[in-house]
């Protein structure tokens, strides 16, 4: 494969058994110098495209699955969830408790959306923020990361598709209002290149994405990723023979990964974030973005590079500005009978890490007990608690939430606040 995008194959393959990847050439560089830096271009440049490093994490350091933020109970469900590929994709969605009474009120949700060699642990440090200001956020480990099927990546291409799976299953959700994205890297050019064909949404922050794929990598051949510079007409070559195989390994094809196009017919709001000293993508493509965008959009230049966490002022920026567009405050009731209980009452697993506000003595009561209470929805005990009738012809079923305790009498746990 690589004979037909370099020219001389045999001495590039002498120099790499010989030379040290870490030499630099100093003075006049020879061909072999140019050549095996042409291999080390290819080679980083499929990675990067479609197999960069897997994270790899257990779910407990995702947090507790009940924990307090700015005074709001909240939970967190991990699940599968499978999309149009046949690729389960491992999801957590923390969101605010609700406290079972005749109507609940919905709640905006933010999707995150990683970098390409990262996880869904890159939202962990949104929770708290969005939590308190009754946001729900959801995150998943892209296919081909984290703890997701999938051997590739596709930057943006496949996983749009992905994300469209994902806002469908929120959207039919009775508690869920408008939803918004939050992309970085590669997150982000999925946002974009998602919004442009759905019109629903509600607003988005994009991090870092880049215009072309094209365009950065023909700059990624003259940055300092690459020990020496790559001729043009050799990164063409390179791309061309790149081009090839993610076509056969990925099934997509890296030149119509343009999101700037996408940016001309997206109509959410967006606000657009670049670190100032990102040497991996440059600042100009998110400038790019802006200039092009349909919708209104802000631009904001931060401090730092393309992998430095947001500060907490550039998130507390953006948060408002989802506020501002999703809401929250304003989202419609909904009757308790379409609400999904176990928003209302979380597992009792023990104590949640995070202190809690409020102790409720159901928790104490399985301290003492050490006997774990399960809570049943009526779908699944509707034969043992139906109440039948024929009044008007018709069969009702009336049913309610009901605990199912072990070893103690109904004497023992009533007037406990479950």
């Amino acid at each position: 494969v690589f004979s037909v995008a370099i020219p001389c194959y045999g001495a590039l393959m002498t120099r790499v058994e010989t030379s040290s990847p870490t030499s630099e050439c100093i003075g006049d560089c020879g061909d072999g110098d140019w050549l095996y830096n042409a291999f080390q271009y290819e080679f980083k440049l499929w990675n990067y495209i479609i197999r960069p490093p897997r994270v790899i994490y257990d779910e407990t350091d995702l947090g507790p699955t009940e924990f307090v933020a700015g005074g709001v109970r909240a939970t967190r469900r991990d699940f599968k969830l499978r999309t149009h590929r046949g690729v389960l994709l491992s999801c957590s969605f923390f969101a605010p408790s609700q406290d079972g009474k005749a109507e609940i009120q919905r709640f905006p949700v933010v999707i995150y959306l990683h970098g390409n060699s990262s996880s869904r642990l890159e939202a962990c440090n949104l929770v708290g923020a969005l939590i308190s200001q009754r946001i729900a956020l959801f995150c998943f480990d892209a296919a081909g990361c984290g703890q997701s099927e999938g051997e590739y990546v596709s930057l943006g291409w496949h996983e749009r598709d992905d994300l469209a799976v994902v806002i469908d299953c929120l959207r039919r959700l009775p508690y869920c209002g408008q939803i918004g994205l939050w992309g970085r890297s590669m997150g982000a050019a999925t946002a974009l290149m998602h919004s442009s064909r759905d019109s629903d949404l509600g607003a988005l922050c994009l991090d870092s994405s880049f215009a072309s794929l094209r365009q950065l990598v023909e700059e990624f051949a003259q940055s300092k990723n690459i020990p020496l510079p790559v001729p043009s007409w050799l990164v063409g070559a390179a791309l061309a023979v790149v081009r090839l195989r993610v076509k056969a390994l990925a099934d997509f094809d890296i030149e119509d990964l343009v999101p700037l196009q996408h940016a001309r017919c997206s109509l959410a709001p967006a606000i657009f974030l670049h670190g100032k000293k990102d040497d991996f993508v440059d600042v100009k493509h998110s400038r790019q973005l802006y200039e092009v965008y349909a919708g209104s959009k802000e631009f904001i230049a931060v401090d730092g590079d393309h992998n430095s966490e947001r500060g907490g002022q550039v998130v507390g920026h953006v948060i408002s500005f989802f506020k501002r567009c999703l809401r929250p405050a304003e989202q419609p009731m909904v009757p308790t009978l379409l609400w999904d209980p176990q928003f209302a009452v979380p597992s009792l697993d023990g104590v949640p890490l995070r202190v809690p506000m409020q102790r409720h003595s159901s928790t104490d009561l399985a301290k003492k007990d050490k006997k774990r209470v399960s809570y049943v929805t009526a779908a699944a005990k509707a034969c043992r608690h139906a109440d039948m009738s024929r009044g008007t012809g018709a069969r009702q079923l009336t049913f309610s939430l009901i605990p199912e305790v072990s070893h103690r009498s109904a004497q023992e746990v009533k007037g406990h606040d479950v």
